[in-house]
């Protein structure tokens, strides 16, 4: 007898793993792949499929394509906005702490203090009011990420940066199909960064730094490339242009192989995203009236999911189990992918950003952690399920919605 059976259920999917796999890899994938090995492993510059595939990102954004860059990683991107932002130590950077821990990581690597600020505890975002509340005379720029793909109130950040000079750098990493009162997002900051590993769209790894200004652009390819590809986008009379044959002295270029994959991606855009669309719609349609359940949605009118994951809230005083039990209920009854996040969570009292001193040797720094109860209420009430959205998956996306109804409708007081 399994656990649902126990609370008296049947087990109700049973379908053989692995439930999520993301990019489907069809003969339209391994095509791409294999064109693009003889064509070439390795670019010099944005000539060829690294070009191409900026390019088609910018087009996917809305945007310039000269205001788009490729990088090896969203984590190498988010390091880049801090270097070419000018940030150093004895500067500060407001940050969310509940995100995952490289949007807040690379500014501490750098020696830059990171000041974590406190989420809406109905979508784990950041807000103006979150951010202001710890706004200290050494902040020089903000962060915010879209926490699995819910838009943050980007009017009201944009404006509370505008008024204290502040950079606004975004993390989209969740939110690629995200928009803000009829805007992307990504567009609202001076720059911003989206992660390509397994999101929603992905190149395996890598990772695209979006950035307004022409000069914070050609300071994108000094950090992330050099020779060649510097000297000929940058211009010669820019001040920085005698980095161009060195760069910042670092590489962090993405492969030719996860641009392709990227540009079969951006080919399919249109299809993912109609897709998750779909089941999205059909998960709040049958979690409508869930007392143990709500799906975490973007403000009625205000914009749309990025279609990451789906995000689930769970109401404790409504069920006789916990949040971890139902997890557990849910996967012991054949959803093996129903998850409580680890990884992505309150990261403000982790030792590296109490480091002050880049080069100051690796041993642990005391913390003083700092009331956070809107992180607390939503880190300890959410659930998610894969966005699925590829043809075939309709046993899957139909097996979780009544995975999760049968559980809720067994736990429920």
């Amino acid at each position: 007898m399994n656990a649902l059976a126990a609370h008296g259920g049947p087990k109700t999917l049973d379908l053989p793993a692995p439930h999520y796999q993301w990019p489907v890899v069809d003969a339209s994938l391994e095509k791409a792949i294999l064109e693009q090995a003889h064509r070439s492993l390795s670019d010099r510059d944005a000539t060829g499929v690294i070009g191409e595939y900026e390019r088609a990102f910018a087009s996917f954004l809305g945007v310039d394509p000269g205001q788009v860059v490729s990088m090896a990683s969203g984590t190498a991107a988010i390091h880049a906005m801090s270097r070419i932002a000018g940030l150093s130590p004895g500067d500060a950077v407001l940050a969310p702490a509940y995100t995952f821990l490289a949007t807040a990581s690379p500014f501490a690597f750098d020696g830059v203090e990171v000041v974590f600020c406190d989420a809406d505890p109905s979508t784990g975002n950041v807000t103006a009011r979150s951010l202001a509340a710890r706004m200290q005379p050494n902040v020089r720029a903000v962060i915010v990420t879209h926490m699995w793909g819910i838009p943050c109130p980007m009017d009201e950040i944009a404006a509370f940066c505008a008024d204290h000079g502040l950079i606004l750098m975004e993390d989209c990493s969740h939110a690629h199909f995200a928009s803000w009162d009829g805007r992307r997002v990504g567009t609202w900051g001076d720059m911003a960064v989206f992660s390509t590993n397994q999101k929603a769209i992905t190149t395996g790894e890598g990772g695209i730094l979006l950035a307004r200004e022409p000069r914070l652009r050609e300071l994108a390819v000094l950090y992330a490339h050099y020779n060649k590809r510097s000297l000929t986008e940058i211009d010669p009379a820019a001040e920085h242009f005698p980095f161009a044959f060195t760069g910042m002295g670092l590489k962090e270029r993405m492969t030719t192989l996860g641009a392709a994959i990227g540009m079969h991606q951006l080919g399919r855009a249109d299809q993912i995203e109609a897709r998750r669309r779909q089941n999205l719609d059909a998960l709040i349609k049958t979690l409508d009236g869930n007392p143990v359940i709500t799906p975490v949605t973007v403000p009625p009118g205000r914009g749309e999911h990025g279609l990451y994951v789906f995000g689930l809230r769970f109401h404790p005083d409504q069920a006789t189990v916990t949040r971890d039990e139902f997890v557990r209920l849910c996967v012991a009854g054949g959803a093996l992918d129903v998850d409580a996040p680890g990884s992505t969570r309150d990261i403000s009292g982790e030792p590296l950003f109490a480091r002050r001193a880049p080069h100051a040797p690796w041993r642990p720094e005391a913390v003083h952690p700092v009331a956070l109860p809107g992180v607390a209420a939503f880190q300890e009430s959410f659930i998610k399920i894969p966005a699925w959205g590829y043809p075939g998956d309709e046993d899957l996306t139909e097996g979780y919605r009544t995975a999760l109804a049968k559980v809720s409708e067994h736990v429920a007081r």
